[in-house]
């Protein structure tokens, strides 16, 4: 029995219709109508003295022991010093990560060469030489105003002078292993890290037995944060293209060998 093709029944298609919305007339305010606001005094000194500080802001550390990022306040409007337990190298890792941040960075350090691969990818935005010098050359200002936060990284044995973390818009890292007895900068410093449990004689003598206790428990590749107080364990986050810039050196010879 032969088939003929098939008829699709017609369909209709409607477009559903919007719901009405009345008209709201819009009302726009006389502004001669409106009351004057005076300030007094008092209210405008108040008003000088808030300060809006961005939670978690600042340079990434690493992760914490509960999973949550962990940074460290820097650049900030109150200025900042920093003691950092280690080696050179992660005084490299901080001045990187303060420029990700958009500080200008001055680098006083005892192994300029090292420096070489940061300072073919920061431009002049990184200064490098084996002294302090008149830091800060430019004025100090908040981000994406004027020649923006100022920072400063030293590896040098000697720590900077204290009162260069004095002022906003400023940050002063110390890199040691061994830092100085009554070093003014390392007692006037609200953070430390510490970045392997072999410092932690140097931890007790500068924060106290407590410390050296913290730091001597760390586990490989994790480090110590000391600030306002407390203490905690954080995991260092490092990524391949960091490692790239901070040790070119190795970079190289491993392509070569």
């Amino acid at each position: 029995m032969a088939v003929g093709p098939t008829t699709l029944p017609r369909s209709t298609v409607t477009t559903p219709q919007a719901p009405h919305v009345p008209h709201v007339p819009r009302v726009i305010p006389e502004l001669g109508r409106l009351p004057a606001a005076r300030w007094r005094p008092a209210e405008a000194a108040a008003a000088r003295a808030l300060t809006l500080t961005p939670v978690g802001a600042g340079v990434h550390l690493g992760t914490g022991t509960a999973g949550q990022p962990v940074t460290l306040p820097a650049p900030s409007p109150e200025g900042a010093g920093l003691g950092v337990l280690g080696e050179s190298l992660f005084g490299r890792l901080f001045a990187l990560r303060l420029l990700g941040v958009g500080a200008r960075v001055t680098a006083a350090t005892r192994v300029p060469d090292k420096w070489r691969g940061l300072t073919l990818a920061a431009g002049d935005r990184l200064t490098v030489g084996d002294g302090v010098g008149r830091w800060p050359e430019r004025p100090p200002s908040a981000p994406s105003a004027g020649d923006g936060p100022q920072a400063l990284v030293c590896d040098l044995r000697r720590p900077p002078s204290a009162s260069l973390a004095e002022g906003p818009w400023r940050t002063v890292v110390h890199v040691a292993r061994n830092p100085p007895r009554r070093s003014a900068f390392w007692a006037a410093v609200r953070t430390v890290v510490v970045l392997d449990g072999q410092y932690a004689e140097v931890a007790e003598r500068l924060l106290g037995a407590g410390a050296g206790a913290f730091v001597a428990a760390l586990r490989g590749g994790e480090i110590a944060v000391f600030r306002d107080g407390r203490a905690e364990t954080v995991r260092l986050d490092l990524s391949p293209g960091e490692n790239a810039l901070l040790t070119p050196g190795r970079r190289q010879r491993a392509a070569t060998a």
